[in-house]
């Protein structure tokens, strides 16, 4: 009862929690990160929609999976206050009700540090995305300074209510994963405690067929 109201309250309070940070940088950050969009896409753990309405024309169909119904509600008013078309799917990311390559794009922001199993969802999006296909991710990671990483590791209030873990090593992840890193940007995530600042944004692709 408690998890599902903790759930609850944070999806009611999300967009206004990350607002600061979104006006301080972060929205132009997605921008342009979505704007290499294209073709069939995916995004994996959607949130409330922030980033909606950065999908370029160039997408021609979008697919959303967000499996937290208090989320999932609000992504359906955001979508539909934009209207956008798009579907959303309640799933788990560690098994994607989808086809093996049937997508151009996958898309994970802020999304692998609150999954059960990075390498399992990474193993997914490699499946569904076509020989070429490419993944954006804007993700926070685990910090370079030992003080700050020590902290996460302690995942202080309110991380565990919120399933976060702020400490997870993602672009190595992703590098051990079947998809191929392009692109990488290390930098910070504004206005927001330093346990979860340290942040990675780029791109990867799965290899093309020999």
């Amino acid at each position: 009862m408690f998890q599902e109201l903790a759930r609850r309250c944070f999806a009611a309070a999300y967009d206004t929690i990350n607002g600061p940070a979104e006006r301080a940088g972060l929205r132009e950050r997605r921008r342009t990160l979505l704007a290499r969009a294209d073709g069939v896409t995916v995004e994996i753990g959607a949130g409330t929609g922030l980033n909606l309405p950065h999908y370029p024309a160039a997408v021609t169909r979008l697919v959303l999976v967000e499996p937290d119904p208090h989320m999932r509600r609000r992504l359906r008013a955001r979508a539909g206050g934009l209207g956008r078309a798009v579907e959303i799917l309640d799933a788990s990311a560690e098994q994607l009700p989808l086809p093996d390559s049937s997508f151009d794009t996958a898309v994970v922001t802020f999304a692998l540090c609150s999954v059960a199993e990075e390498q399992s969802v990474l193993a997914e999006i490699a499946r569904v995305l076509r020989p070429g296909g490419r993944l954006l991710f804007l993700e926070h990671v685990r910090s370079a300074d030992p003080e700050v990483a020590a902290k996460q590791d302690r995942r202080p209030f309110p991380y565990p209510l919120i399933g976060c873990y702020p400490n997870r090593a993602t672009l190595e992840a992703i590098e051990a994963s079947p998809l191929t890193v392009e692109s990488v940007f290390r930098g910070e995530v504004p206005k927001v405690p330093r346990v979860e600042s340290p942040m990675i944004v780029g791109t990867a692709r799965r290899p093309a067929a020999a």
